[in-house]
C-alpha cells in the first residue's frame, strides 16, 4: 500500500502563500515562514484570491513534466489539493477544480 509522505504544516502554508500571491498573504499575516493564521482568517484570503490560486496551480501543472493532457493536469491538481488538506475548505476545493477545469479544458 502507497502513504502518502506527511507534508509538514508550515511546508503547506508556504505553498498556499505563494499560490495565493505572496504579497496578499504577508499584507494579511506577516511573513509565511513566522506566520499563524487561524483557519477561517485564511480560508478568507483563499476566497478572495481563488482565481489567483487557480491561475498559479494551471502555471505549475504547464510548467510539470509529468502533465501532458488535460487528465494528467486533473491528476496534478487532486494531488496538490491533497497537500494543501484542511487548509482549503470542501468548498473551495470544489471551486478550485471547476476553475482550473476551465482553464485547462483544451489541453
Amino acid at each position: 500500500m502507497y502513504h502518502r509522505p506527511v507534508i509538514p504544516q508550515r511546508e503547506r502554508l508556504l505553498q498556499l502563500a505563494r499560490l495565493a500571491g505572496i504579497d496578499a498573504f504577508t499584507q494579511r499575516f506577516g511573513a509565511p515562514a513566522s506566520a499563524q493564521p487561524d483557519a477561517t482568517a485564511l480560508r478568507a484570503l483563499v476566497d478572495e484570491r481563488l482565481d489567483d490560486i487557480a491561475a498559479a496551480l494551471v502555471e505549475e501543472a504547464a510548467a510539470s513534466d509529468d502533465v501532458t493532457d488535460a487528465a494528467g493536469a486533473a491528476s496534478y491538481l487532486e494531488d496538490r489539493l491533497t497537500t494543501l488538506g484542511d487548509l482549503l475548505s470542501k468548498q473551495q476545493g470544489e471551486a478550485l477544480r471547476l476553475a482550473f477545469r476551465q482553464r485547462t479544458k483544451d489541453w
